[in-house]
């Protein structure tokens, strides 16, 4: 049996080998460099590839991976390798699949491993670092390039480039704050990380719907934190009113049922406006290209077509998208007015459902009889010409539906996607657009709603869930419910009745009436020039926590029929009264200089540089910081 695979001869020069060792070299094919002549020891490409993996330079590197995507990133080195037995071949491509995953989704000097102290640990150590390493600047523009490099280390971008935004002690300011670092490096970790996940396919509806299941247990972490932090923090107005922040909070649109509420007033008076102006309503929806999604839609497989895009850039698509059609619809002269709502698919990426009413503006398309029909040919021109000729583009990328008032109130058509995108009341079984239903999920002791996983996806990749199109601003409409009644008594009738549309008493059961502020307004559909209503503004010196800058801060409501005067609203100065006065709000950054400036090396000229760094420079901009606080 063992002539058949190795010479004879060669048998006879292995007599005084041991067995154990006979037996290591005839399994690892040792014997194939042998000057005797010899059968060659075939392995199999398995093996082959296998042993590559399992190499000592390929894991070193494969330890900068998370333990989680590490199988499934070696599953995928060796598919792509199995059709290939020669070393040359197949180990440039195993390295270039790892590094091309590295480069891609593990920034330099982050470790996707670590948690929520690591973090918190790195962001101290990289705003000491800063801090030492600015003092060898010897004027603002090194400074500044100290900075970028500084942030290039982990990853992350500098602060808006000096001058063009902030000034460079604003810059310094920021980059020696732990907290700036905290929450840049939390954004950079949470982003990649997430990335990741979708790119390997663990963001799905067989898995985990919408986001990863570790970033929705970063976000809740998050907000339980800043819930502690807010019920510690108790605030005092002049008046004596003392609230925490928690209280005040849930006073505003961050209580999700203030917020949803909200919404479906406001989509309501839009709603009332169409059907008194007999304006066309359209429920349509918009999706990106299949080189946005990393699986398909039906099994969860991998796409091939994936290019590595984020939620993030398929977001930025479908802006992009939507510039190009409201330009196209104000050139047709069609005016549009509604909401848009994005929300993602099972693996993440995100589409829009718009709920659109349309009206004429000009003469030009007088001869049409369905104005909706040329709005969604307008559409689909755009919607489609991106990769128009891959499967599926002309039946996924886009979808209308006209709105039948005998089947349904428009904002019954949109109720369900506010409600689900919010908070999932009374919503009933949470479905994907693919008609799957996602369940709550339990890690531990913690409940995951589909509707968390909708929120957290959102926060990861700062996507705006809800947009108003056209119509009156809401600041104005929010502006008017802090003005007191006696304000407005000698106002005109305009003003009043704008005043009363806002206004809501649950003992008399008045509610508030976004159409008859937009009818005093101008309509929904009325150009920014042409607004009765506008924002008081007035420029304001406000201390923020790196500098003290002068913004345009509101102050009441003008009227266009009450010329020259200002109606104020009621605005409270709070001071804090108990909590933690070092992360309140409006607290500047503490930097110390050395206790001393003395220079004791041997110097020429004192008033000079010294050794190529320019004092004057250097103590101007750290003069600066320190004197913000």
């Amino acid at each position: 049996m063992l002539s058949d695979t190795i010479s004879q001869s060669t048998l006879l020069t292995m007599q005084n080998v041991p067995p154990l060792k006979r037996r290591h070299w005839l399994r690892c094919g040792y014997l194939n460099g042998c000057s005797m002549q010899s059968k060659r020891i075939v392995l199999s490409p398995s093996v082959l590839h296998q042993s590559f993996i399992k190499s000592r330079p390929f894991n070193r590197e494969l330890q900068r991976v998370p333990h989680k995507w590490r199988t499934r990133l070696t599953s995928r080195i060796v598919e792509s390798m199995k059709w290939f037995s020669t070393q040359k071949i197949y180990e440039p491509i195993g390295w270039g699949i790892l590094n091309t995953y590295l480069a891609d989704y593990v920034p330099e000097g982050l470790d996707l491993s670590a948690d929520d102290g690591d973090i918190c640990a790195l962001a101290d150590k990289a705003a000491a670092q800063v801090s030492t390493a600015l003092w060898a600047a010897s004027g603002d523009a090194h400074a500044f390039k100290i900075i970028a490099c500084e942030c290039a280390e982990y990853s992350i971008s500098p602060p808006s480039r000096w001058p063009d935004v902030y000034k460079l002690s604003q810059v310094v300011a920021r980059v020696i704050d732990p907290r700036w670092w905290r929450r840049q490096l939390r954004k950079r970790h949470g982003r990649a990380f997430e990335a990741g996940n979708i790119r390997l396919g663990y963001v799905q509806y067989r898995v985990e719907p919408y986001a990863s299941t570790d970033t929705v247990l970063r976000r809740l972490s998050q907000n339980r934190r800043n819930a502690a932090a807010l019920e510690s923090v108790v605030m005092e107005n002049e008046k004596g009113h003392t609230y925490t922040l928690a209280e005040l909070s849930a006073k505003s649109t961050s209580n999700k049922t203030i917020r949803r509420g909200e919404l479906m007033l406001r989509m309501k008076g839009f709603e009332d406006i169409a059907i008194e102006s007999g304006d066309e309503g359209l429920f349509l929806t918009l999706t990106c290209p299949s080189r946005f999604h990393a699986t398909h839609r039906y099994d969860g497989s991998a796409n091939k077509k994936f290019e590595g895009a984020t939620p993030r850039d398929a977001q930025d698509y479908l802006c992009k998208l939507w510039t190009l059609i409201r330009a196209s619809l104000a050139r047709a002269g069609i005016g549009v007015y509604g909401f848009r709502i994005a929300e993602p698919h099972h693996d993440g990426c995100p589409h829009w459902h718009l709920l659109l009413f349309v009206r004429r503006t000009s003469e030009k398309l007088s001869h049409l009889t369905d104005l909706s029909v040329r709005t969604c040919r307008i559409f689909k021109r755009y919607a489609w010409r991106a990769d128009r000729g891959e499967t599926g583009a002309f039946k996924y990328r886009f979808d209308a539906k006209k709105i039948d008032p005998a089947l349904g109130s428009a904002s019954g058509y949109i109720a369900k996607y506010i409600s689900k995108n919010i908070d999932g009341a009374n919503v009933g079984d949470h479905k994907t657009t693919e008609g799957n239903v996602v369940t709550p999920d339990y890690v531990g002791d913690v409940e995951i709603q589909p509707s968390q996983r909708v929120e957290a996806w959102a926060a990861c990749w700062s996507i705006r869930q809800f947009q108003q199109i056209g119509g009156a601003p809401v600041g104005v409409w929010r502006e008017l419910r802090r003005i007191k009644k006696e304000m407005v008594t000698y106002a005109s009738d305009q003003m009043k009745t704008a005043w009363a549309a806002v206004q809501r008493d649950d003992e008399l059961g008045q509610r508030a009436d976004f159409a008859r502020y937009l009818k005093v307004q101008g309509g929904a559909i009325v150009p920014r020039a042409l607004r009765m209503l506008s924002l008081a503004i007035r420029e304001t010196r406000v201390l923020g926590r790196y500098e003290e800058t002068d913004k345009l801060m509101p102050y009441g409501v003008e009227c266009v029929y009450d010329y020259g005067v200002v109606f104020y609203s009621q605005r409270y100065q709070w001071k804090l009264v108990t909590g933690d006065r070092k992360n309140a709000a409006g607290v500047g950054v503490a930097f110390d200089l050395p206790r001393t400036r003395v220079n004791k090396c041997t110097q020429g000229d004192i008033s000079g540089t010294n050794g190529g760094i320019n004092i004057s420079h250097r103590e101007k901009y750290f003069h600066e910081s320190k004197q913000m606080t």
